[in-house]
């Protein structure tokens, strides 16, 4: 705990400067990956800094020698992916799993973070770059979660479907991940996904209409769940979500773009 402590003073110190790198470590437990509430006290003061489109994070994950290399390899992106999912809102550059260091010493079950000003960047062979994604299409939506109101609905602008399916759209993943990235900074929020449909009876809004992948007649329903499926897959804890449909009940009047949509409701913050 002493290293988490000494690494966020320096970083408040720094913070809103271009003066000097900070280099800090993530330790892990054995053949662990998750991130625990120690790991997210630095992670999440580096998530208040503002103009986050100056800086860029290099994510660097590592294992000890004990264990088979190839598991090792693996290991050790995962530790890496895990770090970087948190910190999406800046560039990432090289997220990579470098596998095992030398010795069985549990000071090499780490991930290593480079954060700094993006003048002091000096490109290297061989280097991905990650976009930030939680700007364009989660603009508007950050905002409410800065201050979360139980009972409060915010459109997922930037989660799009195929026409009579529940098949998201592969233009959506930015914002998807961007969510993901918003849930995991504010854990203390459960929720629900609304989905909606485009094209129903006016006379008849609650009347659902058939997807047409499966055949059933359950489509804004489903929509909302294959957000749910793809957030669990990332990571998100069942017990903080669940899905409904309401059809046709609550049309955008923007057209049938934005009524195949699914939409968030906080229904409480612990």
């Amino acid at each position: 705990m002493k290293a988490y402590l000494v690494s966020l003073f320096i970083f408040l110190g720094f913070q809103g400067k271009a003066q000097e790198d900070i280099l800090f470590s993530v330790y892990f437990a054995h053949d662990q990956y998750t991130l625990e509430e120690s790991h997210l006290v630095l992670i999440d003061s580096l998530n208040k800094v503002e103009d986050k489109a100056q800086y860029d994070i290099h994510i660097k994950g590592f294992t000890n020698s004990i264990g088979p290399g190839q598991y090792n390899l693996e290991l050790s992106r995962k530790r890496a992916e895990e770090v970087k999912k948190y910190l999406r809102s800046f560039t990432i550059i090289s997220s990579i799993g470098h596998g095992e260091l030398g010795t069985e010493d549990a000071n090499n079950r780490r991930v290593e973070v480079l954060f700094h000003h993006k003048s002091r960047h000096i490109p290297l062979p061989g280097e991905r770059f990650e976009r930030p994604i939680m700007m364009d299409s989660l603009a508007n939506m950050i905002p409410h979660f800065d201050m979360p109101v139980v009972g409060e609905k915010i459109a997922l602008n930037g989660i799009l479907f195929y026409p009579d399916q529940d098949v998201i759209m592969d233009e959506s993943v930015p914002a998807l991940e961007g969510l993901i990235g918003v849930l995991n900074y504010h854990r203390n929020i459960k929720f629900k996904l609304i989905g909606h449909i485009c094209c129903g009876d006016p006379e008849q809004p609650g009347m659902d209409v058939v997807n047409t992948r499966t055949g059933e007649k359950n489509l804004s329903e489903a929509r909302a769940r294959s957000v749910y499926l793809y957030l669990l897959k990332k990571g998100i804890d069942r017990r903080r979500m669940r899905y409904l449909g309401m059809a046709y009940r609550h049309p955008t009047v923007k057209g049938d773009e934005f009524d195949r949509r699914v939409e968030i409701e906080i229904t409480s913050i612990d």
